[in-house]
Formats: structure tokens, sequence, C-alpha cells
């Protein structure tokens, strides 16, 4: 039996046999904010140290980390399709594994989406991230959700802080989650961690009256009692700590623990 001590889990299964791919996308290129390129290593951290049961299951079994993406510094173009190119690999290989995303910046979501293309996006933020373009860039962490409009619903939730320039018209902002009920799948997960209140996170760019961890976990368990059979791919972004033992290491962690839980229920 393998056993690797470079991975949160203690026995890593290959792609092909997985129920779970992990894939950290440590790309950090346009954020006008503090690095986010060190998300993946302070949460694969975090899951080895958090408890792998929940009470019923071990929620961290049949798992394949496929390690770090190999991005291209300063690049979004290539690292994009660089990312791409992997999750085809992926889903070539076994298109029934759920995928999970660490990033790095929240642009690492375009890609994703443009190639899993799902049918709904739900977007845990404190932003809304619809700008078409920003200082000249049509790819940034604040544009992402914009283009992905093009593809897939957006439904935003946490979201209270907007530019003049967003097009509001391209998302639908959800402040009570019990409306959010059966949704289209194949559905997409993607969660910014400044959409926690700042005491509770370090991230890029943090908003004042954001969630508690405990309102966030409500959202997620709320969209995974309808929906977690169409939920199949989950990314987390935007984790600016660079040192562990880190909180928002944790809270990213919990995160994937609490959707990984709901899928054995």
């Amino acid at each position: 039996m393998l056993y690797t001590t470079n991975t949160f889990v203690p026995y890593n299964h290959s792609i092909e046999e997985a129920d779970v791919v992990f894939l950290g996308v440590p790309f950090s290129s346009t954020s006008v904010s503090e690095t986010s390129q060190y998300g993946p290593l302070i949460v694969r951290e975090s899951l080895r140290l958090i408890e792998d049961w929940d009470g019923k299951n071990n929620v961290f079994q049949k798992i394949c980390d496929a390690g770090d993406l190999e991005v291209v510094p300063g690049s979004y173009e290539l690292t994009a399709e660089r990312l791409r190119d992997t999750i085809k690999d992926i889903r070539a290989t076994n298109p029934n594994a759920f995928l999970i995303f660490v990033g790095g910046e929240h642009l690492i979501s375009l890609p994703i989406v443009e190639e899993l293309r799902p049918k709904t996006i739900v977007q845990l933020d404190a932003h809304a991230d619809l700008r078409p373009e920003f200082l000249g860039l049509k790819h940034s962490h604040v544009t992402w959700a914009y283009h992905a409009s093009n593809i897939s619903r957006i439904i935003q939730l946490g979201v209270r802080s907007w530019s003049k320039e967003d097009d509001l018209s391209r998302a639908e902002q959800v402040k009570d989650i019990t409306t959010i009920q059966k949704l289209n799948g194949p559905i997409h997960l993607t969660v910014d961690m400044d959409v926690f209140d700042p005491p509770y996170v370090k991230t890029g760019l943090p908003e004042p009256g954001g969630l508690r961890p405990e309102q966030v976990f409500a959202i997620i368990d709320s969209i995974c009692k309808y929906n977690i059979g169409n939920i199949k791919s989950v990314d987390i972004v935007e984790i600016a700590d660079r040192s562990l033992p880190s909180n928002t290491g944790f809270l990213a962690a919990q995160i994937i623990k609490r959707v990984l839980s709901k899928r054995k229920e």
C-alpha cells in the first residue's frame, strides 16, 4: 500500500479509482491586494489537521490529491489553457469524479467554468465580480463572473460590495437562502473567502459586514440539501494567509469537509 506525505490524505488514490479529485491552482497575478498563491498549501495543511469523521462517515476516502497546477506567473491566458487541459484530462480519465479546486485568486473560476460548463454557478462572495474589464484587462479577479455569466446562470450570496461598472443584471443576488431550492444541474459552487466577516479570515480584499461561519455553513447545508446530486465541482479562492496554523485555512477545510459529508448522506 502506497502512503504519501505530500498530500492531505494518508492514501492517495489514482485519478481512475478516486471519487474525489483535489487540484491546487496557485495563480495570483491580477489581484491588486495580497497574494493568494499559498492557498493550496494552507488548505492542504489544514485538511491534514481536522478530523476526517463527521459522526457517520470518514469523509476523506477515495480521494486523489492531484497536486498543484503548474501555473505561468503573470499569464492568465497560458495558465487558463493549462487548467482547462488538465480538467479535460481528469474528466477523460474519470468522468464521474467530484472536483475540488483551491486557489489562488478568483479568476481561476473562469477556466473551470469554461471547461465544465455547469448550468448553474452558486457564488459566495463579498464582491459581485461583474465588471466587463478592469484597468484595461478583460480577465481579472473582478471580471470573471461577468464572462462566466455567458455560460451559466449565476446566483450570488453574501455580496455587499459593488462598483458602478458591475453589470448586476448578469447575476441574481439572493438575500434569503430559503428561496433557493432545486437548481438546474450540473452546479459549480465557488466560495471566495471574503464572504466571511473580516475577523474570521485573512483574505485579499476584506469587506465589513460579512457572514459568520455558522451562516456560511448553513447556506452550504441548504444548497446541498436540495442539490447535492447536481453539485459536481467546488472551488475555494482568495486565501491570503502565509503562515500556519491558519484560521482561514481551517474554515476552507471545513467547507470541503461539509460538502463531502453531504455527498455521503
